[in-house]
């Protein structure tokens, strides 16, 4: 609830697009050469926390990464906030 969600990496950085990002290990979490597979499991690449990992489709885990560096610009970046 009051973190940005996204940060498969695991870094102080929310990143699309770019070196490190956090949109590729998506697709390699289900297996990388098909978007439109589906894994299922609590992995760290489950950004929705919907027991499913999707790269491609409706609900997919990386829609909320865009979303959540401003949605418009693939290259922003946010900072991680800690307390």
């Amino acid at each position: 609830m009051g973190l940005w969600s996204g940060n498969v990496v695991s870094d102080v950085l929310l990143k699309y697009a770019g070196g490190s990002n956090d949109r590729d290990p998506i697709l390699i979490r289900i297996g990388g050469s098909v978007p439109t597979s589906v894994v299922s499991g609590y992995w760290q690449e489950d950004v929705t926390l919907d027991a499913q990992v999707k790269y491609a489709g409706s609900a997919n885990d990386r829609d909320p990464i865009l979303q959540n560096i401003g949605g418009s610009i693939p290259t922003a970046v946010r900072a991680e906030q800690l307390p």
